[in-house]
């Protein structure tokens, strides 16, 4: 879905990108799902899976519970920009939390995270994080 229908998503029912550390909140019980249409990257389905003992279950989960965004030329193209400007002013941020901002940027989708912290500098980019309505 390009970025057109992921923002005509948002304004009809409400759709949010979720961080890896939101995701495991949930999964733990500290947290709850946002009463939304929920996506993760890809790079969150990699950084959740790693450290399952069975990868491949959780990544089965994750696809069926969640819509799961690649790293396409869009959001590759963002998270260069924003990486090339980051790196001229020498506030680098973590490579996957870039992939996972340049995603919520790219495709419109706010991001739910407990790490607003680690995605702090994305905000001048066009980042916003998701508040439950």
């Amino acid at each position: 879905m390009g970025r057109g229908g992921h923002a005509a998503k948002a304004e009809a029912e409400g759709v949010v990108l979720l961080d890896t550390d939101f995701l495991i909140k949930v999964e733990k019980g500290r947290a709850r799902l946002p009463q939304a249409f929920c996506y993760i990257s890809v790079v969150t389905l990699y950084e959740y899976i790693r450290g399952k003992s069975d990868p491949l279950a959780a990544k089965n989960l994750l696809e069926e519970a969640f819509a799961v965004i690649p790293l396409d030329n869009e959001v590759l193209l963002k998270a260069t920009e924003i990486w090339r400007d980051l790196k001229r002013r020498g506030l680098l941020i973590d490579e996957r939390d870039l992939l996972i901002g340049a995603t919520a940027i790219a495709k419109g989708l706010p991001l739910a995270t407990y790490n607003v912290k680690h995605y702090s500098r994305l905000v001048n980019y066009g980042l916003k994080f998701y508040a439950e309505k």
